[in-house]
């Protein structure tokens, strides 16, 4: 892909069609301009933090680039980028999670660490114990508004008495008095990658929560726990009341 400074200065060229569709369906019209603006805030921040854009990566709520020393992400939604280092500065203790290099959060950016080899994680799960060991849950959102979000989403696509009914399931197990840990949120296997010093885990979508949410997807796809202490029985209820996304 050429860098801004080749004269990239059309948004076509910084996302595609397929990448620009997901952006609308899931900010709404309005995201165009933003769009439309991308290549200025990209030769900006590369700018900025002399960088040299190589390729994109796939998913995610905004643009996610690899760039010579570092991964550039940019999302219209600032909100959601404030939360996301939010999350990484929690989680600095630990090599179980991406490390954030440096932010703009007026514009929406973070400057990540290169994973490498950065392929899916062999064993994704030995980064769960980790991440609900070594942060404070204080102040963040509670599970119960993760799962409304995630619900809310599925409701916009598919409609009927059974998924209304899993969200009632699903609301009740995160309103359980349970002990909270800070929950990664969105831990399926494809956010956990391999690097040179083990697993590592990117784009969280931090709250405060019952740790056996995060087990969810891993347990689902049959991935080994390495004898971690996993209440399975509350995974499965997790399981069943998320039905609705795995059909």
């Amino acid at each position: 892909m050429p860098t801004p400074a080749d004269g990239l200065t059309d948004p076509h060229r910084v996302i595609d069609d397929d990448a620009r569709s997901r952006l609308v369906r899931r900010f709404g019209a309005d995201v165009t301009a933003w769009i439309d603006a991308l290549p200025g805030l990209l030769a900006a921040l590369t700018a900025r933090w002399g960088l040299t854009v190589v390729e994109h990566l796939p998913g995610g709520t905004g643009v996610t680039l690899l760039c010579t020393g570092a991964v550039l992400k940019i999302t219209p939604d600032h909100g959601l980028a404030a939360q996301e280092a939010r999350a990484l500065t929690a989680w600095a203790g630990t090599e179980a999670m991406v490390e954030l290099l440096d932010t703009d959060l007026p514009h929406g950016a973070l400057l990540l660490e290169t994973i490498t080899p950065g392929t899916p994680a062999a064993q994704p799960a030995l980064v769960v114990p980790h991440l609900h060991a070594t942060a404070d849950p204080e102040g963040f959102p509670p599970l119960a508004a993760r799962v409304d979000f995630l619900f809310g989403t599925l409701l916009t696509r598919r409609t009927g008495t059974y998924h209304a009914a899993a969200h009632h399931r699903a609301r009740a197990l995160a309103e359980h008095d349970i002990t909270p840990v800070l929950l990664h949120g969105d831990l399926h296997p494809g956010n956990v990658l391999d690097s040179t010093r083990g697993p590592r885990a990117i784009d969280p979508r931090a709250c405060a929560g019952d740790p056996a949410f995060d087990w969810m997807d891993l347990v689902h796809g049959g991935h080994d726990l390495h004898g971690a202490d996993v209440d399975l029985d509350r995974v499965h209820e997790w399981l069943t009341a998320f039905a609705p996304f795995y059909g």
